[in-house]
């Protein structure tokens, strides 16, 4: 658990995504290297993820463990204890198993038969909103959510997550949006504020990574 106002803890958090985020773009060639010929369940997120995570360790540039499928405990009626649900992957912040930088990553722009689906609904109300209720980063000031663009347009994923999010202003308590300039060759990013269900306010870094 935090001490103090989560806030105070926001630049700390801040400066572990960016170095997060450098490692990622460093090692996003590497996991998809292997995937780029396979089909169907190969290039699932979980899959990909898995590759990402394994490139990331790999690069030993990181200062702490990151842990996938990190579990998390609820304690329900009669003081009952269970596993709840897994966040894809955090980075560890000190000895708190309550305390770390959780990342929850999804498909936009996947091709199927029938045609292009965007998959933006699910990337917000299945991906985003588990850190508006609190069941993923409960107390903590800042999260992650990358979006793999299966087509490689990341302006067209950033633009459905727009009218997505316009759409469930109210239900994702949304305060702000911050987009980032936008560089040649490097992923889209941007950021977003939401009050949490427990009153305190989140910030998401969002970033959208093409698939060649």
């Amino acid at each position: 658990m935090l001490a103090g106002d989560p806030t105070d803890w926001l630049s700390h958090f801040r400066t572990l995504e960016e170095r997060l985020i450098e490692s990622v773009e460093a090692a996003w060639p590497v996991c998809i290297g292997p995937l780029q010929a396979q089909k169907n369940t190969m290039t699932h997120e979980d899959h990909i993820t898995n590759h990402l995570i394994d490139a990331l360790i790999r690069t030993k540039t990181l200062p702490g463990r990151l842990v996938p499928q990190y579990k998390l405990l609820t304690t329900g009626a009669e003081d009952l204890v269970s596993l709840s649900s897994s966040i894809d992957f955090v980075l560890t912040i000190g000895d708190d198993e309550d305390v770390y930088l959780a990342c929850e990553c999804k498909r936009l722009n996947v091709p199927y038969k029938s045609g292009l689906k965007g998959l933006v609904g699910e990337y917000v109300d299945e991906g985003l909103m588990r850190f508006i209720t609190g069941q993923y980063s409960n107390g903590l000031p800042l999260a992650m959510m990358l979006g793999y663009v299966m087509n490689a347009r990341a302006d067209r994923a950033r633009r459905g997550l727009g009218r997505a999010m316009k759409f469930r202003k109210a239900k994702i308590q949304l305060k702000s949006t911050t987009d980032r300039p936008i560089v040649a060759g490097k992923p889209i990013r941007f950021s977003t504020v939401h009050t949490c269900t427990g009153g305190h306010d989140i910030e998401v870094a969002h970033t959208l990574l093409g698939w060649p």
